[in-house]
Protein backbone atom coordinates (compact mmCIF):
# COMPACT_ATOMS: atom_id res chain seq x y z
CA UNK A 1 0.00 0.00 0.00
CA UNK A 2 1.45 3.41 -1.10
CA UNK A 3 0.14 5.03 1.41
CA UNK A 4 2.03 3.15 3.76
CA UNK A 5 5.73 4.10 2.61
CA UNK A 6 4.97 7.47 1.70
CA UNK A 7 1.80 9.11 3.89
CA UNK A 8 3.83 7.31 7.35
CA UNK A 9 7.19 9.41 5.96
CA UNK A 10 5.03 12.36 5.20
CA UNK A 11 3.67 12.22 9.26
CA UNK A 12 7.49 12.05 10.61
CA UNK A 13 7.87 15.22 8.81
CA UNK A 14 4.11 16.83 10.07
CA UNK A 15 5.01 15.62 13.76
CA UNK A 16 8.06 17.32 13.71
CA UNK A 17 6.17 20.64 13.90
CA UNK A 18 5.71 20.54 17.45
CA UNK A 19 9.56 19.93 18.13
CA UNK A 20 10.40 22.70 16.62
CA UNK A 21 7.92 25.17 18.32
CA UNK A 22 8.95 27.31 21.59
CA UNK A 23 11.05 29.90 22.64
CA UNK A 24 14.43 28.34 20.53
CA UNK A 25 13.65 30.49 17.66
CA UNK A 26 13.92 34.41 19.48
CA UNK A 27 16.73 35.82 19.18
CA UNK A 28 16.62 38.89 21.54
CA UNK A 29 18.61 37.08 24.08
CA UNK A 30 21.98 38.27 22.65
CA UNK A 31 20.17 42.69 23.16
CA UNK A 32 20.24 44.43 26.34
CA UNK A 33 16.25 44.59 25.72
CA UNK A 34 13.31 42.21 27.52
CA UNK A 35 11.81 39.75 25.17
CA UNK A 36 9.11 40.66 23.55
CA UNK A 37 5.46 40.14 25.63
CA UNK A 38 3.22 37.95 23.99
CA UNK A 39 0.66 39.23 20.89
CA UNK A 40 -2.53 40.63 22.25
CA UNK A 41 -4.02 39.55 19.16
CA UNK A 42 -7.15 37.23 19.77
CA UNK A 43 -5.95 32.96 20.30
CA UNK A 44 -7.71 30.44 19.92
CA UNK A 45 -7.95 27.65 22.34
CA UNK A 46 -8.40 24.42 20.61
CA UNK A 47 -8.34 23.31 16.81
CA UNK A 48 -9.58 20.17 15.54
CA UNK A 49 -7.75 19.16 12.42
CA UNK A 50 -10.75 16.80 11.57
CA UNK A 51 -12.86 20.17 11.18
CA UNK A 52 -11.08 22.26 9.58
CA UNK A 53 -10.35 20.05 6.72
CA UNK A 54 -13.45 17.47 6.43
CA UNK A 55 -13.45 14.50 4.52
CA UNK A 56 -15.49 15.82 2.05
CA UNK A 57 -13.24 18.90 1.31
CA UNK A 58 -10.36 16.24 0.64
CA UNK A 59 -12.36 14.56 -1.77
CA UNK A 60 -12.84 17.70 -3.52
CA UNK A 61 -9.28 18.50 -3.68
CA UNK A 62 -7.98 15.50 -4.84
CA UNK A 63 -11.47 14.55 -6.84
CA UNK A 64 -11.53 10.79 -5.36
CA UNK A 65 -13.01 9.41 -2.33
CA UNK A 66 -11.27 10.09 0.67
CA UNK A 67 -11.87 8.34 4.44
CA UNK A 68 -10.71 9.94 7.67
CA UNK A 69 -8.56 6.82 8.54
CA UNK A 70 -8.95 7.26 12.58
CA UNK A 71 -13.07 6.85 11.91
CA UNK A 72 -12.27 3.61 10.17
CA UNK A 73 -9.62 1.89 11.96
CA UNK A 74 -9.86 3.89 15.78
CA UNK A 75 -6.79 5.02 15.73
CA UNK A 76 -6.34 8.69 16.08
CA UNK A 77 -2.91 10.95 16.25
CA UNK A 78 -3.77 14.44 19.00
CA UNK A 79 -4.21 17.57 16.73
CA UNK A 80 -3.90 15.22 12.99
CA UNK A 81 -6.41 13.94 10.65
CA UNK A 82 -5.84 11.28 8.08
CA UNK A 83 -7.83 11.23 4.93
CA UNK A 84 -7.24 8.34 2.39
CA UNK A 85 -8.23 6.55 -0.59
CA UNK A 86 -9.71 3.17 -0.43
CA UNK A 87 -7.02 1.65 -2.09
CA UNK A 88 -4.18 3.93 -0.28
CA UNK A 89 -2.60 5.33 -2.95
CA UNK A 90 -3.77 8.68 -2.18
CA UNK A 91 -3.35 10.76 1.20
CA UNK A 92 -4.53 13.90 2.73
CA UNK A 93 -2.55 14.66 6.21
CA UNK A 94 -3.74 17.49 8.54
CA UNK A 95 -1.82 18.94 11.75
CA UNK A 96 -3.34 21.30 13.63
CA UNK A 97 -2.01 23.03 16.35
CA UNK A 98 -2.51 25.75 18.97
CA UNK A 99 0.32 27.60 20.80
CA UNK A 100 -0.08 29.63 24.09
CA UNK A 101 0.49 32.90 21.82
CA UNK A 102 1.12 34.57 18.22
CA UNK A 103 4.72 35.02 19.26
CA UNK A 104 5.10 31.75 20.26
CA UNK A 105 3.35 30.00 17.22
CA UNK A 106 5.61 32.53 14.77
CA UNK A 107 8.48 30.99 16.58
CA UNK A 108 7.65 27.52 14.39
CA UNK A 109 10.39 27.39 11.35
CA UNK A 110 8.97 25.07 8.83
CA UNK A 111 12.61 26.12 6.88
CA UNK A 112 14.40 24.30 10.22
CA UNK A 113 11.55 21.09 9.74
CA UNK A 114 12.38 21.57 6.00
CA UNK A 115 15.96 20.75 6.54
CA UNK A 116 16.03 18.58 9.26
CA UNK A 117 13.61 16.49 6.73
CA UNK A 118 16.06 16.96 3.36
CA UNK A 119 18.08 14.26 3.03
CA UNK A 120 15.40 11.48 4.00
CA UNK A 121 12.91 13.33 2.11
CA UNK A 122 14.07 15.56 -0.21
CA UNK A 123 12.72 18.76 0.64
CA UNK A 124 14.34 21.14 -1.42
CA UNK A 125 11.82 23.55 -2.67
CA UNK A 126 10.33 25.97 -0.10
CA UNK A 127 8.17 29.17 -1.67
CA UNK A 128 5.93 31.32 0.37
CA UNK A 129 2.62 31.23 -0.68
CA UNK A 130 0.52 34.96 -0.60
CA UNK A 131 -2.87 35.57 0.76
CA UNK A 132 -3.35 32.63 3.11
CA UNK A 133 -3.57 33.17 7.02
CA UNK A 134 -0.52 35.41 8.22
CA UNK A 135 1.97 33.99 6.38
CA UNK A 136 2.17 30.06 4.20
CA UNK A 137 5.37 28.68 3.13
CA UNK A 138 4.83 25.39 0.76
CA UNK A 139 6.79 22.36 -0.10
CA UNK A 140 7.46 19.58 -2.31
CA UNK A 141 9.03 16.68 -0.64
CA UNK A 142 10.24 13.45 -2.51
CA UNK A 143 11.10 10.18 -0.94
CA UNK A 144 11.19 6.66 -2.87
CA UNK A 145 7.64 5.76 -1.88
CA UNK A 146 6.43 9.29 -4.29
CA UNK A 147 5.73 12.94 -4.09
CA UNK A 148 3.79 14.87 -1.95
CA UNK A 149 2.84 18.74 -1.08
CA UNK A 150 3.42 20.03 1.96
CA UNK A 151 2.04 23.68 3.24
CA UNK A 152 2.44 25.52 6.37
CA UNK A 153 0.08 28.11 7.37
CA UNK A 154 0.91 30.26 10.43
CA UNK A 155 -2.70 32.23 11.66
CA UNK A 156 -2.96 34.36 14.99
CA UNK A 157 -1.75 31.53 17.49
CA UNK A 158 -2.18 28.47 15.20
CA UNK A 159 0.05 26.79 13.09
CA UNK A 160 -1.27 24.14 10.64
CA UNK A 161 0.31 21.86 8.19
CA UNK A 162 -1.54 20.03 4.78
CA UNK A 163 0.58 17.39 3.12
CA UNK A 164 -1.20 16.18 0.06
CA UNK A 165 0.54 12.76 -0.93
CA UNK A 166 1.25 11.81 -4.06
CA UNK A 167 1.27 15.19 -5.79
CA UNK A 168 3.75 18.13 -7.30
CA UNK A 169 0.06 20.50 -7.37
CA UNK A 170 0.50 22.98 -5.07
CA UNK A 171 -2.72 24.53 -5.91
CA UNK A 172 -4.89 21.23 -4.38
CA UNK A 173 -3.06 21.79 -0.81
CA UNK A 174 -3.32 25.91 -0.87
CA UNK A 175 -6.81 25.13 -1.22
CA UNK A 176 -7.55 22.60 1.57
CA UNK A 177 -5.39 25.37 3.15
CA UNK A 178 -7.91 28.46 2.81
CA UNK A 179 -10.65 26.00 3.08
CA UNK A 180 -9.31 24.75 6.38
CA UNK A 181 -8.87 28.53 7.54
CA UNK A 182 -12.22 29.38 6.61
CA UNK A 183 -13.37 26.56 9.34
CA UNK A 184 -10.83 28.09 11.84
CA UNK A 185 -13.03 29.65 14.66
Amino acid sequence: MRFARTGLGMIAFALLIAACGGSSGNTASNSPEASPSPSKEATISSVDACKLVTATDATSAVGMAMTNMAASSGVSIPGACIYASADGSTSVFVLAQTYPDVNTAQSVSPDQIAAAMNGQYGVTNAKSVAGIGDKAVEYTASSSGGTGVAIFVFKSNVVLMIILSPSTDGSKVEQLARTALGNLH
